[in-house]
């Protein structure tokens, strides 16, 4: 920004994540306090957390209840998307995923315009580095009426959406490779990847074969029933072992979130059973001194190659309470698939199976509190 005065620069951040660690002057917001005057920081309030609730869930804890969660670095005309926020531990040793779309002014110029959006209904970093409501914000995030501000939100997205609708993202529009953006925030009416999902998993064709990776994994309900009681696809389900949860170790109640992701992989096994789909297999990642935040999906069918990258973890928070933005690519290009096949087979590279022996050793010891508490919490996760 020091050598070029004309750069424009544009941060949204979430307004609990952003602030947190504000009176010990360590949050994002302190760290960008220095340049509010030269650029746009937005920073969103999830509706869903007010009143009470909002006066009782301290720092951190009030996460749970909703965050802006996309990862988009758009530069001029490219776009790198991911599942990484920019903290160290992404540069050193989180293993997570990037996939750029070079010389896309489309997809750029969409995604800049949903940065807009939320922004424009969110709270910003002004001159003088206190924050304030965007002046064309109407309705208070916490303070309003959840309605009015969930239909002026998703009105300013529909504007955005409507501007790309039957257009298709690609290079070459008859080319072998083409581009989808996806918005799911199922507060404001965006269910574009729930949908896809849905369709996904119920698919009934034996010559596909499903990747799934989440540092995170808790799929909702629906998707559970489809992949186990429809689907008829192969499936390899790669998750965080609980030493590479970035909740290993963490004091207080944070320690405890690792044996509630091996509870609900114990869940999984047991439908994976029920239902007699041998095709599923569970792996986890594990690589000394790392921690696994990498997500999204990989499709293989004959000739064709598809995949999902961006934000979402496919749990009950990305699905119904985050901020979420994918792009589905979908390619026959043989150097492309190849590429996507090679990104894939080095996740697994520090993974191994996870069946029911291996959740029996001490690392995956689940305590009776978390196996009961995990029911009612696992809408938070």
């Amino acid at each position: 920004m020091k050598r070029n005065e004309n750069l424009r620069v544009t941060v949204l951040l979430d307004f609990l994540r952003g602030t947190r660690g504000e009176s010990q002057e360590k949050s994002s917001t302190t760290l960008l306090k220095k340049i509010a005057d030269r650029a746009q920081i937005y920073l969103y309030h999830t509706p869903k957390l007010s009143g009470f609730l909002k006066r009782l869930l301290p720092e951190r804890t009030n996460e749970v209840i909703g965050l802006q969660h996309m990862k988009l670095y758009i530069f001029d005309d490219s776009v790198l998307i991911s599942g990484a926020n920019l903290s160290d531990s992404y540069f050193t040793n989180r293993q997570d995923r990037y996939i750029v779309f070079e010389h896309n002014k489309d997809l750029a110029d969409f995604f800049h315009d949903v940065v807009t959006a939320v922004g424009e209904c969110s709270f910003f970093l002004s001159d003088d580095g206190s924050l304030k409501l965007h002046p064309s914000c109407s309705v208070h995030p916490y303070m309003g009426s959840f309605d009015g501000y969930r239909n002026q939100l998703q009105s300013k997205l529909d504007k955005v959406v409507n501007t790309l609708q039957n257009r298709v993202l690609s290079p070459q529009a008859a080319g072998d490779t083409v581009l989808y953006p996806l918005l799911q925030m199922g507060l404001f009416g965006y269910q574009e990847e729930f949908d896809l999902l849905k369709q996904l998993f119920s698919s009934k064709n034996s010559n596909s074969t499903i990747t799934m990776a989440s540092g995170y994994f808790n799929c909702i309900d629906d998707y559970e029933r489809l992949i186990f009681a429809e689907g008829t696809y192969s499936m390899d389900i790669i998750t965080a072992a609980p030493m590479a949860n970035g909740f290993f170790g963490a004091a207080g109640l944070s320690g405890y979130i690792p044996s509630m992701y091996s509870w609900v992989s114990h869940n999984v096994l047991l439908l994976k059973e029920k239902y007699g789909r041998s095709g599923v297999k569970l792996y986890e990642y594990y690589r000394d001194g790392w921690t696994f935040h990498a997500k999204g999906l990989w499709v293989d069918t004959p000739g064709q190659t598809a995949t999902l990258v961006g934000s979402s973890n496919y749990g009950y928070r990305s699905v119904h309470r985050d901020l979420e933005a994918q792009v589905l690519l979908v390619t026959s290009n043989e150097l492309l698939c190849a590429q996507l096949k090679e990104e894939r087979t080095r996740l697994f590279e520090h993974a191994s199976i996870l069946d029911a022996s291996a959740l029996r050793r001490t690392d995956h010891h689940i305590p009776a509190l978390v196996r009961v508490v995990s029911r009612f919490l696992r809408i938070f996760f």
